[in-house]
């Protein structure tokens, strides 16, 4: 189980930006996508997920519940859901999978079921429900912010659906691990990816740092040819400034579990909608896997401004972040 926890960490926590590109089914929500593509020639890199955080202070909660594959065939589908508590001292990692176990996606709405537990939205907040054999988490995520998605064209047949239901807000949590209950409040996050592509063949970078009543989020992906951006959103508004128009410079690297990661960002530039100007600086690094082997994953602090529509926005907030690929 843990070994399989391993492959997992490193191969989830994939977000892939970009703007919309690719023609066909146009609904980009939180509901499931796979039944309108089940029948594609390419159906075995398929891949969706529904992956939420909540973090307080220096505590959080990661949860996915994911889905690779060939759904209708058991023998070509890994379905489960991974989650984490992530604490001062530690990472307690959970997984759920079994081959055989019942699973249910609503193509109406965000309504997830894999074995008992489930990730749904119900009265416009989203809730998780989890119960793994080392750790219990029940979660529940208020909304901040427009949604907005994106659906990308990669190389050859590849491509990348990204919807972010919840660019900001506000979570509760009841964790219970190692015979301890905690309670967490604080900032939420919550996204869906899908798509079919080859499974280690692009680099990217995220972070997401959300403030009270706005969030900064940022994604860059690709091999040859890197996509996406930066972007701002708040109750009602969503803008966007493209790569090429955005600047990434890497300060710092250190070298954590093995990997090359970037400890200090840079990201700059402007268009005629927004102008952006912040640091990211790693706070901690978690390794989700077995013990110090595993793939790090970041909680960083961003600071700077972001302008748009003439007003300055000055923000110091924390947030979780990756960088995968490029000079690991």
């Amino acid at each position: 189980m843990k070994g399989l926890a391993l492959l997992l960490a490193l191969l989830l926590f994939i977000p892939v930006p970009g703007s919309v590109e690719k023609s066909g089914y146009d609904g980009i929500d939180d509901a499931a996508h796979f039944k309108y593509y089940q029948n594609e020639s390419h159906i075995i890199h398929w891949y969706e997920w529904w992956y939420a955080n909540l973090k307080d202070g220096k505590n959080g909660v990661v949860v996915m519940f994911f889905t690779f594959g060939n759904l209708n065939k058991i023998a070509q589908r890994v379905v489960g859901v991974f989650a984490v508590f992530l604490d001062e001292n530690e990472s307690v990692e959970s997984l759920f999978f079994n081959p055989f176990a019942p699973f249910h996606l609503d193509y109406e709405k965000c309504n997830v079921s894999i074995g008992e537990n489930r990730f749904y939205e119900e009265g416009g907040k989203f809730f998780v429900e989890y119960a793994g054999k080392n750790l219990y988490i029940h979660m529940e995520m208020d909304g901040g912010g427009m949604p907005y998605g994106s659906i990308a064209s990669l190389e050859e047949w590849q491509w990348a659906g990204w919807y972010v239901a919840l660019p900001y807000g506000e979570g509760e949590a009841i964790i219970k691990c190692n015979g301890k209950e905690y309670k967490l409040h604080g900032k939420a996050y919550h996204d869906h990816n899908w798509g079919m592509r080859k499974m280690g063949k692009f680099n990217w970078d995220w972070g997401e740092f959300g403030e009270e009543n706005y969030s900064i989020i940022y994604g860059i992906a690709g091999h040859e040819e890197m996509k996406g951006g930066v972007h701002f959103i708040n109750e009602s508004t969503h803008v966007f400034v493209p790569y090429g128009k955005i600047k990434e410079e890497y300060l710092e690297w250190n070298r954590i579990s093995g990997f090359k990661k970037p400890v200090k960002i840079h990201v700059y530039g402007n268009d005629a909608n927004m102008s952006v100007d912040f640091y990211v600086e790693m706070e901690r690094a978690y390794i989700l896997g077995y013990g110090k082997m595993g793939k790090p994953y970041l909680l960083g602090r961003a600071y700077g401004y972001v302008e748009t529509g003439g007003i300055k926005r000055n923000f110091d907030t924390i947030g979780f972040y990756e960088h995968h690929g490029r000079f690991e």
